[in-house]
Formats: C-alpha cells, sequence, structure tokens
C-alpha cells in the first residue's frame, strides 16, 4: 500500500490544513450536505467532520441544506473526472458542485497551466480500489490484530501517522473499534486508492505536487488521488 497516504501527510507536513482551515470546513460541508441529501455515509461524514475540529453549528446546518430544511434551493452532486499528470501518472479528482460549467471551467485552467490532461470516463477509474480510509497518530501490533478482527485488511505505518485500510462496507464498525481502543483519529473517508503505484523521480514529484495543490485549491474540489509514489 505504500503511496497512499503520502498526499496527505504531505499537505500536513506543508500546514495546509491549519492555512486553509475554511476551506477545509467548506469541503466538509458540501460533502455532508450530499450524505444527507442521499441518505448515506451521513455518519461517516459526521465523524470526519468532528475528527477535523469542525464546529457542531457549521455540521447541523450542513445537514439541514442537505435535508431540504434550509429551503435555499442548492443541489449538490457528486462528479469523479479523470487525469492524466506529470510523467503520465493517473490522477482522479472527485468534486462536490452545484455548477458543472464552473467546476469544468476551473478544472481546464489547472490543466492549462500545468501539466495536466483530462481524460475520458473509464481511463484511469480502473486503477484504483474504493476504500475505507482511517488515520491515527499511531498503533500498536496488538492494537493492529484487534482492528483485523473488526475489519481492517491493510496498514501504512509511518514515523508520526498510521493509515488503516478496509472495505467501504466495514468502515463504521473500524471506526468504532478505533474508537474504543482510545486512538486519535486525524482523518475519516472512504476513497480511490491506487492498486499499483508509480514510481516518479525527483523532478516529477515535485511537478506532480504542484498539480495536486493546484487541483485541492479549487472551491468544489473534495479530494484528489494519485498513483504517484510520493516521497514525504
Amino acid at each position: 500500500m505504500s503511496g497512499h497516504s503520502k498526499w496527505s501527510t504531505i499537505k500536513r507536513k506543508k500546514g495546509a490544513a491549519d492555512a486553509k482551515r475554511g476551506q477545509v470546513f467548506s469541503k466538509l460541508a458540501k460533502s455532508i450536505t450530499v450524505a444527507a441529501r442521499l441518505g448515506k455515509n451521513l455518519d461517516m461524514e459526521i465523524a470526519a467532520a468532528k475528527a477535523a475540529n469542525m464546529p457542531k453549528a457549521n455540521i447541523d446546518r450542513a445537514i439541514k441544506r442537505g435535508t431540504g430544511e434550509l429551503g435555499d434551493g442548492v443541489q449538490i452532486e457528486e462528479i469523479v473526472y479523470e487525469a492524466y499528470g506529470p510523467g503520465g501518472v493517473a490522477i482522479l479528482i472527485k468534486t462536490l458542485t452545484d455548477n458543472r460549467n464552473r467546476t469544468m471551467g476551473d478544472l481546464r485552467a489547472v490543466a492549462n497551466k500545468f501539466d495536466l490532461r483530462l481524460a475520458e470516463s473509464g481511463s484511469v477509474k480502473y486503477l484504483f480500489d474504493l476504500r475505507g480510509v482511517v488515520v491515527v497518530d499511531s498503533l500498536t501490533e496488538d492494537q493492529q490484530l484487534e482492528l483485523i478482527d473488526a475489519g481492517a485488511d491493510d496498514f501504512e505505518i509511518e514515523a508520526d501517522e498510521a493509515v488503516i485500510y478496509m472495505e467501504p462496507t466495514v468502515l463504521h464498525q473500524v471506526q468504532q473499534a478505533v474508537e474504543a481502543l482510545g486512538l486519535k483519529q486525524t482523518e475519516i473517508k472512504i476513497a480511490f486508492v491506487a492498486k499499483n503505484f508509480q514510481t516518479v523521480d525527483e523532478e516529477t514529484q515535485d511537478k506532480v505536487i504542484r498539480v495536486l495543490e493546484a487541483l485541492e485549491d479549487l472551491e468544489d474540489v473534495d479530494s484528489v488521488e494519485t498513483n504517484a509514489d510520493l516521497a514525504t
């Protein structure tokens, strides 16, 4: 699994989470709104928001927007775009938007500025699996065994964090097991994880990171995943 958590780790080391807290909350709110409207994964999205220290008032407002209680008529939909980046690496861009034209215009602007080529549907997505992901500060071998019993099937252990992987269908029960162990959850999500990772040289890695950062900065982009094996 080496590689999946690296982009998230790089963002945290650069301090992006603190510098763009408002942007993070905005994206979490959109995820909650969509989950509330569709009636699925709402508990997970709320847990993810709480892990990011999102205020309860923001969470409640996002839920009400999704259920239509606010009556503002905003309809947010999820669209996944596929692309190739520097060195031919695969990139998946998950967006939550109420305006497809705006979203596509923003993506094309990034593609025109950076080495990014938007691809046809299906040309990249098959390189990824949809996985449940929980990130914690640390994880012992005994704790890993307990989480395997709860449904976890893979781990990625770093010096300052541990990433737990599972099938999306058992994410909730693994998350509950994590809570029972008293572990601090810093990220909870269902995400696309590359089946295999593509090694890139240092120059290409720098280019890939610049593209990912530009995409993450877009208003409608919820998350970006790549099969590039990025070093931290």
